[in-house]
């Protein structure tokens, strides 16, 4: 049996109807914004430049980003809304999926670190992370009260 083929993919009217079906586990909903938010906020909200990615397998949509927020003096760009559909949760994927975002970022934007938050109470995702080499700055998103977490793009690299 061949491997699967997991690329990220600009969300556009080919996968849009998609990547909105996608949904988190229920005790996880509380914890994150529809991808339908997501996308909305892309278009309006754009002082950030939010970019909206699926994560597909074999070409059929099974997780979801935004990625946006890029700083170029503190050389820092957040990866937000990362999510994985309940279907396939539980399977390997999303740690997978976040290897390969965190490559594809790597590539894409000159920065030293990754961002992103998490709710104070989600364990689970705290663990996810850590797992995927996110450590917890210590510091908190004052716009919504959330732990921020950094992942050191020159980690594990000779300085």
């Amino acid at each position: 049996m061949a491997a699967d083929t997991l690329t990220i993919q600009l969300v556009d009217d080919t996968n849009r109807e998609a990547v909105v079906a996608l949904t988190v586990a229920s005790d996880q909903a509380r914890f994150i914004e529809t991808n339908a938010e997501s996308l909305r906020e892309m278009e309006t909200d754009v002082k950030y430049a939010w970019q909206c990615y699926a994560l597909c397998r074999d070409e059929h949509p099974v997780g979801f980003m935004m990625i946006g927020a890029e700083n170029k003096v503190e050389r820092y760009i957040w990866l937000d809304r990362f999510m994985i559909d309940v279907t396939e949760q539980g399977k390997g994927i999303g740690s997978t999926c976040l290897q390969l975002t965190i490559q594809w970022m790597k590539e894409r934007f000159d920065v030293d670190d990754l961002i992103l938050s998490l709710h104070p109470m989600n364990e689970p995702a705290k663990r996810f992370y850590a797992k995927g080499g996110f450590v917890d700055s210590g510091l908190i998103d004052e716009a919504n009260g959330e732990e921020i977490w950094v992942y050191h793009v020159k980690q594990g690299q000779p300085s």
